[in-house]
């Protein structure tokens, strides 16, 4: 068993997967959808610029701000510029970085926190540093951070871990941050769920069932926000979760949501 799975970032091996009939979906006139990116909308690629956006998610998220008027939000890791470069014509609101940053339906950017830029800069120096050492290893640069890859070096994440750990201890309002195949170092009081609880909140958003998939260890606690809010929270692969559904593959996802929005 690798080290991640031995402490818990990615889990452990579940029964299967829902099929996707047994999701007894909401009205979408009543709905609003949130949703990861990595691993829930496409598939994980081995390197984070290596992801390929198919034709059919495209489409499908058209179809969702038309349904569902608007009320669709993707809540990733990824920055907000990254996303908008993966999807350029998508136009609901976009949760970046863990929800460090975000861009509203209307298209305005906003830091959620406050982001000491400088700390960062030297973070992602550092891993850079060490990545130049080990080239096994995927520096990965965020507005409010740094992420350091190891898929490629799964036989190393103790050593990943260890490095990130020291410079998240070293780098005051930091934290370190498991997350599937890496770490990251993010600003404390960031999270998915503060993100989408703030969302939830404004005129677009309040009131509607809420549904959201991820599969990363950081939608842990999103997922448990929309079920606390009676909506329907979907986890992506085997990970455990506290998920009442699960689903194993991106195109099982674009299925359910295909036929919900049909």
């Amino acid at each position: 068993m690798e080290f991640y799975q031995m402490t818990g970032f990615m889990g452990v091996e579940t029964d299967t997967a829902d099929d996707c009939s047994d999701i007894r979906m909401p009205d979408p006139a009543d709905s609003a959808l949130f949703l990861d990116f990595d691993g829930t909308l496409v598939e994980i690629a081995d390197r984070p610029d290596g992801v390929v956006v198919p034709q059919n998610v495209v489409d499908l998220l058209d179809r969702a701000m038309d349904r569902l008027d608007g009320r669709v939000a993707l809540v990733s890791g990824r920055s907000v510029a990254t996303l908008e470069a993966f999807l350029p014509g998508f136009q609901g609101a976009l949760i970046g970085t863990h929800g460090a940053e975000m861009r509203a339906m209307g298209g305005e950017h906003l830091d959620v926190v406050e982001i000491d830029h400088g700390t960062v800069s030297r973070l992602c120096r550092l891993a850079d540093d060490f990545a130049a050492l080990r080239p096994e290893f995927f520096v990965e640069h965020k507005p409010s951070g740094v992420v350091l890859h190891f898929r490629q070096a799964e036989q190393h994440s103790a050593l990943a871990m260890r490095f990130m750990e020291s410079l998240a201890m070293a780098a005051d309002g930091f934290r370190l941050q498991p997350a599937l195949m890496a770490y990251e170092i993010k600003p404390e009081g960031v999270g998915k769920d503060i993100a989408l609880k703030r969302l939830l909140d404004t005129d677009a958003f309040r009131g509607r069932t809420p549904i959201y998939a991820g599969d990363d260890l950081t939608d842990e606690p999103a997922l448990e926000l929309v079920q606390s809010r009676g909506g329907v929270a979907i986890k992506m692969g085997h990970a455990e979760t506290v998920a009442e559904h699960r689903l194993e593959r991106p195109e099982q996802l674009a299925a359910l949501l295909g036929g919900w929005l049909a």
